[in-house]
C-alpha cells in the first residue's frame, strides 16, 4: 500500500495532469504559464518542476495521450466489417470530434515539425502507423476489385482526408477573430462543414 507521502505525491501529480489538460485545451500551450497551472492545481511551480521538469514535458505527456486516443479510434474503424463509405464517414467523424475535443493536436505537430522534427518521427514510428497504413491498404485494393471505388493510391487519400480535417482546425484561432466568432461557433460551423468532407471524399472515389 502507498504510504501517505507517496498518496499526495500521486494526488499532486494527478491534478497537474488534470489541470494543465483542461488549459492546455482552451487556452493553448502557449497561452498556459507554468504559474496558470500551478495556481489552477492548487501547487507550485517547484511541484511542476519536480515532477515534469517543465511545461513542454508537460505538454508533451498530454499531446501523446491525445494522439494515442486518435490513433486508437482510427484502429478501431478499420477493423470494423462495415461498408467502405461508412469507413470514410466514420474516420473523417473521428477526426472532427478527437480535434474538438484535443485542439491543440495539429499544432503541436505543427511546431515539432518545425523545431523537432526527428523527436517527432521517433514518438510517430514508436506507435508503428504503418500497421494502420497496411490496413488501409487492403481494404482499398478489396474495394478496387469489387468495383466500389475508383482505382485509388492509399497515400493519397491518407493525406486528402489528413488534410481536409486537421487544416480547419489549424486555421481556426485566425478564423475566429476574421469572422469575429467564438470558439463554440467556429465549431457548429465545423459541425457542418464535416458532412461536406465526408461527401467531398465519398464522391470522388465512387466510379
Amino acid at each position: 500500500m502507498l504510504n501517505e507521502k507517496g498518496q499526495r505525491s500521486l494526488d499532486v501529480k494527478d491534478r497537474i495532469l488534470s489541470v494543465s489538460r483542461e488549459l492546455f485545451i482552451k487556452n493553448g500551450y502557449n497561452g498556459t504559464s507554468v504559474r496558470d497551472i500551478a495556481a489552477a492545481s492548487g501547487t507550485n511551480v517547484a511541484h511542476i518542476k519536480y515532477y515534469f521538469s517543465s511545461k513542454y514535458k508537460l505538454f508533451e505527456i498530454i499531446f501523446e495521450e491525445s494522439f494515442d486516443v486518435l490513433l486508437n479510434r482510427i484502429e478501431g474503424i478499420l477493423k470494423k466489417e462495415s461498408s467502405f463509405f461508412d469507413l470514410i464517414k466514420d474516420w473523417v467523424h473521428t477526426y472532427y470530434d478527437v480535434l474538438v475535443e484535443f485542439p491543440m493536436i495539429p499544432i503541436f505537430l505543427l511546431n515539432e515539425i518545425n523545431q523537432n522534427p526527428e523527436c517527432l518521427t521517433n514518438r510517430l514510428l514508436k506507435r508503428e502507423p504503418i500497421k494502420l497504413f497496411n490496413q488501409l491498404s487492403d481494404r482499398i485494393e478489396r474495394e478496387v476489385q469489387k468495383g466500389t471505388i475508383i482505382e485509388t493510391s492509399p497515400l493519397d487519400l491518407a493525406l486528402n482526408v489528413l488534410s481536409l480535417c486537421v487544416f480547419p482546425f489549424m486555421f481556426g484561432p485566425l478564423a475566429t477573430k476574421i469572422a469575429g466568432k467564438s470558439k463554440d461557433e467556429y465549431y457548429e460551423v465545423l459541425e457542418e462543414h464535416k458532412e461536406y468532407v465526408v461527401n467531398f471524399v465519398i464522391k470522388a472515389l465512387k466510379p
